[in-house]
């Protein structure tokens, strides 16, 4: 098992695998993630075909929202590829397990076997039309 130091570094570093980060509260998952992401664009990967998936809007927010801070720290530093990425952090998948599945159906529905322009409809609406 690796030590909490030797998980962080490959968060940061394991750049040719997807990975899965696991751990409790307050514990700096998203400062490792938000690194990992930078560190990905960095080594030129597009921020737009990234995924980053957390389990609350919350914290998607939260996620979001520090890795344009951190881009836009690093492009103020002249790397050239965060500048770009900065622009397109929006088209990023990060967001929610229920997001991106949405998303994934929403791009592909024929595919999935869904009509085009099919709508998600929330707790309240599904059980009034249940």
């Amino acid at each position: 098992m690796p030590t909490d130091e030797q998980a962080r570094h490959a968060v940061r570093t394991r750049l040719d695998a997807t990975l899965f980060v696991e751990a409790g509260a307050g514990t700096g998952k998203t400062t490792e993630l938000v690194r990992r992401v930078v560190n990905l664009v960095r080594a030129g990967a597009s921020i737009a075909r990234t995924a980053a998936i957390t389990f609350t809007e919350k914290a998607a927010a939260e996620l979001r929202d520090r890795i344009r801070i951190e881009l836009e720290r690093t492009a103020a530093d002249g790397d050239e590829a965060c500048a770009r990425a900065v622009v397109e952090v929006d088209d990023a998948a990060i967001q929610t397990l229920h997001g991106f599945a949405q998303r994934i159906l929403s791009t592909h529905p024929v595919e999935a076997g869904l009509p085009p322009g099919f709508e998600v409809v929330g707790e309240t609406e599904s059980s009034v039309s249940f």
